[in-house]
């Protein structure tokens, strides 16, 4: 049956009918109470109303599966849908008749006149009430598939739009990484020349964090242990280049770690600091990544001493472009970022980033 017709609009169907049948046959009832029906017993009655309605069963349900069967193959254009309709629902109360006059023949075996006269005088009285049960029941077959074909195109749109964002994050992140391996590979290039040893253990270093960043296999989220296991990684390179120069610390709550955290989130605003925070004026740097719980939201803030901002437009390179993109892309407008003249430290710049927490 599922094949033939949708269950639920199985389901539909039959109640609708009964509460039909219901009422048909509790007004047959009061009027066989108010005189009315004097030739029939109670029992006959009931029986003859259960035929009534179960040969018409019959027949709505045929028009119920030709209805799927024009809206299944787009083939529900209006003028045709209306005629078949409506020729059926005047050939209702026809059917029904005759089918009844068959059944009760052989139930209680009457030699019922069966012809045509016949039956249009039996039929004709009843065509109104038949006429508004078949398209009642027609009109909710119409209107099942229709709603239902707006609940597959939306599932189909969601789906769609998921594929879409998560290509575009896909290739956001693969933008990244190349962006972010070039600069690091011309960081450990100006090493060489000052402690080759050094250099070396950089080049170490690098390799460990490749292979964290390869093993990320364009996920969308990792956890925040993670993504603070990454940013350790490129600074411990850093802080080889600078040597005492370069300061950091990162602190973050325990009970945070197992949170989920778009990859490759602080690097690119760690590596901006370094860029920029260094200056003939700022030899120095220390950068301070805090990492907290607000309410329902994760807070990063990421402090340094160095060069402050010169003028409140933000020129937004690859990387902190990069990082805007994905958030973006990933929670909407249900996100923010921030960077600004420190309020940690006299001189130097602020960011700040609140995502929510999955």
């Amino acid at each position: 049956m599922k094949k033939i017709m949708d269950k639920k609009l199985l389901k539909f169907v039959l109640l609708f009918y009964a509460a039909c049948f219901m009422i048909s046959t509790l007004s047959a009832f009061l009027m066989k109470l108010a005189g009315r029906y004097t030739s029939l017993g109670w029992g006959k009655l009931f029986v003859n109303y259960v035929l009534n309605y179960s040969v018409k069963l019959s027949f709505i349900l045929i028009g119920v599966f030709i209805s799927k069967y024009l809206i299944k193959r787009n083939k529900a254009v209006i003028f045709w849908s209306v005629f078949i309709h409506g020729l059926m629902s005047l050939l209702l109360t026809f059917y029904s008749q005759f089918g009844q006059i068959v059944l009760s023949s052989w139930l209680f075996k009457e030699n019922s006149e069966l012809s045509i006269k016949h039956i249009y005088e039996r039929g004709v009285f009843g065509i109104d009430y038949n006429f508004f049960i078949y398209l009642s029941i027609i009109t909710v077959v119409y209107a099942y598939y229709f709603f239902q074909k707006q609940k597959d195109f939306q599932i189909k749109e969601s789906s769609l739009k998921a594929q879409l964002l998560d290509s575009k994050i896909i290739a956001l992140q693969n933008q990244l990484q190349p962006h972010f391996l070039f600069n690091t590979l011309n960081d450990i290039s100006s090493l060489i020349d000052i402690n080759s040893e050094k250099a070396q253990d950089a080049i170490a270093d690098l390799s460990d964090l490749l292979r964290l960043t390869l093993n990320l296999n364009d996920s969308k989220y990792i956890t925040l242990e993670n993504e603070i296991q990454l940013l350790h990684k490129y600074l411990d390179i850093e802080k080889m280049r600078f040597n005492e120069k370069l300061d950091f610390t990162i602190e973050v709550e325990p009970t945070l770690l197992k949170e989920k955290v778009p990859p490759l989130l602080l690097q690119p605003i760690v590596e901006n600091s370094l860029k920029h925070g260094f200056s003939l004026h700022y030899d120095t740097l220390i950068i301070q990544v805090k990492i907290l719980q607000k309410k329902n939201c994760l807070l990063f803030e990421i402090h340094n001493n160095g060069t402050p901002l010169l003028h409140e437009d933000i020129v937004f390179g690859t990387g902190l472009s990069n990082v805007v993109s994905r958030m973006d892309s990933l929670y909407e407008a249900n996100y923010s970022f921030e960077m600004k003249n420190s309020i940690l430290y006299e001189k130097g710049v602020s960011t700040f980033i609140s995502i929510p927490m999955i």
